[in-house]
């Protein structure tokens, strides 16, 4: 068996310490507040997350706790408002539709002795579907057909609800474009399919 030193009390008035009249105790570990056991970065990327930890056992725990799928999901909506914010920031927010005439718009006057051509046949009415995606700052996917499975598994991953935005969605198929779009909080889940504001 081997002998341990005894542990040496250091000398109040040699250090200065005059008993400790500040009320100051000196732990044998310090609570260090800089050393937090996640810290979160994110850059162009997207999130980065650092465990620290003093022994296996903590390390475990620590990635036991960031597995927890409701981390995932406020980490993808903290980096969907961070791109969202940058897109804005950068200019390539949504931009406002131009509002259409309040009426018909009258036919030219007659000229005397030129017969009148019969008026045009009415426009077909086509509503820009794809504007609404735009004004409500969704993002364009490429999700090419054979990663279709990884997209879905995302969409389950993070429970979003299917359908436009005007109908409380967070995620839509555009036919007229052929193209899936995500609510800007969700378009951070999705990096592999490039996202861009639609």
């Amino acid at each position: 068996m081997t002998d341990t030193p005894e542990a040496v009390e250091p000398d109040a008035e040699a250090e200065g310490w005059d008993d400790a009249a500040d009320g100051a105790s000196y732990p044998e570990y310090p609570a260090n507040p800089h050393n937090h056991r996640f810290t979160i970065s994110i850059n162009s990327q997207g999130p980065m997350v650092v465990a620290r930890a003093n022994t296996g056992a903590e390390v475990k725990e620590a990635f036991e706790e960031l597995e927890d799928p409701a981390v995932g999901a406020a980490l993808g909506r903290a980096w969907a408002a961070f791109k969202a914010g940058a897109a804005l920031g950068n200019g390539l927010g949504a931009t406002p539709v131009p509002a259409a005439p309040a009426g018909p718009v009258p036919p030219p006057p007659a000229v005397p002795g030129v017969p009148t051509p019969p008026p045009p046949p009415p426009a077909p009415a086509v509503s820009n579907r794809g504007a609404e995606y735009a004004q409500a700052g969704w993002y364009r996917l490429s999700v090419p057909y054979p990663k279709k499975a990884e997209f879905d598994g995302i969409v389950a991953q993070y429970g979003m609800r299917k359908g436009r935005p005007s109908e409380g969605g967070q995620y839509s198929f555009h036919k007229d474009s052929k193209a899936w779009y995500v609510d800007p909080q969700y378009a951070g889940a999705f990096p592999q399919f490039s996202p861009v504001p639609a």
